[in-house]
């Protein structure tokens, strides 16, 4: 089953791809439902709503809306994925880094994402795990000491730093 708040957001994405203005939106949605204001669609009108405006767009000819399913919601405490190591290593890999690249990566995570007091022991972890390794994939397996809300801010940043400071034409950063 799909919540109303999902068929909600998926009834103005219609309405956005199909080019309808936010004026016009009220004489759409009465001429498919009967009813001006979202505040009295129920399920059934975005459901009947919805599968006009795809029939209309040529998604399908069925009666009945086509909906993906809603996403389940990621664990953001969880442990950073294999593939965002992969990818801070792959940043890390195109910038300059002032400290070098054994210890450039792991403090400017250091002072950016795990800074504070609270964060003293997953910075204690990382710097025991990522110093001194000279293994790509144990460098790699080292950022799971980050979570994955942390990693991701993490990569948002370093990818900011190799768009601007890559090794072939910036001095050196960190």
């Amino acid at each position: 089953m799909v919540s109303i708040s999902h068929q909600h957001r998926a009834w103005f994405a219609l309405l956005k791809e199909r080019g309808v203005a936010d004026d016009d939106r009220h004489a759409v949605q009465e001429a498919h439902t009967g009813k001006a204001s979202l505040r009295d669609w129920t399920p059934a009108d975005y459901d009947r709503a919805i599968a006009a405006l795809q029939r209309a767009g040529h998604q399908h000819a069925d009666a009945h809306a086509h909906l993906r399913s809603e996403r389940p919601e990621r664990d953001a405490e969880a442990p950073a994925t294999p593939e965002q190591g992969r990818f801070i290593e792959d940043l890390c890999d195109r910038i300059a880094w002032k400290t070098g690249r054994q210890f450039g990566p792991r403090r400017y995570a250091c002072s950016t994402v795990l800074k504070g007091d609270a964060n003293m022991p997953r910075r204690v972890r990382l710097r025991d795990t990522y110093d001194g390794l000279s293994a790509r994939e144990a460098r790699e397996a080292a950022w799971n000491v980050l979570t994955r809300t942390d990693a991701s801010v993490l990569l948002h940043g370093l990818n900011k730093m190799a768009r601007l400071c890559a090794l072939d034409n910036c001095r050196s950063v960190g």
